[in-house]
């Protein structure tokens, strides 16, 4: 917490246009948080990859979710939105309450999380028109494509929610302090 913390906060939001960016102690609790927030409840099913770091599914667990696997797109190693759609149309129906249920389970599917693996941008605009059509809550594993853009639109900020990390083996901690510095000491003055 503090001044610096606040700016961090700031400087984010501004560089990828959100509304707003909140600093968690790492990527797993950030996750963590935006599946509370998305009001994922024990039991729900949650969908992802299975082309992914284990945080996303230790995070689904962290909320006693479970989590559903959906195939990934060659092209671009994140979640496929034809077998994401294929899955749904096959296994889920909509109740009269406005949610989508796994037929076979009988649980709530709540949120969808795809993730830009390795900094390559997912299909997500359809990803998220996929979800909205099934209410189903969009929660972006963006830790790994900090800086990425999807049609002109930085990665994290398609879904209700979006995460970032700044982890040692991540992208922009590569080289963060000659890319990004002189943006950010014009930001902080």
């Amino acid at each position: 917490m503090g001044k610096f913390v606040d700016r961090f906060e700031e400087i984010t939001a501004l560089y990828t246009k959100a509304k707003k960016a909140v600093v968690c102690v790492n990527g797993t609790a950030a996750l963590h948080i935006a599946l509370i927030l998305s009001e994922v409840k024990p039991e729900d099913e949650v969908i992802t990859q299975p082309l992914t770091f284990i945080a996303t599914a230790n995070a689904i667990a962290y909320t006693k979710a479970s989590p559903v696997f959906v195939d990934v797109d060659m092209d671009t190693m994140g979640l496929s939105p034809d077998c994401l759609k294929a899955f749904l149309e096959e296994y889920s129906n909509m109740h009269d309450n406005g949610f989508c249920y796994n037929k076979k389970t009988g649980k709530k599917i709540s949120a969808c999380i795809p993730m830009h693996t390795f900094g390559h941008p997912c299909k997500i605009d359809q990803i998220a028109e996929i979800c909205s059509i099934f209410n189903i809550a969009l929660i972006e594993d963006a830790a790994e494509s900090i800086g990425s853009k999807y049609k002109g639109k930085h990665t994290g900020t398609f879904g209700k929610f979006g995460i970032l990390s700044y982890n040692g083996n991540k992208i922009i901690t590569t080289g963060a302090e000659v890319c990004y510095l002189p943006m950010m000491k014009k930001w902080v003055n």
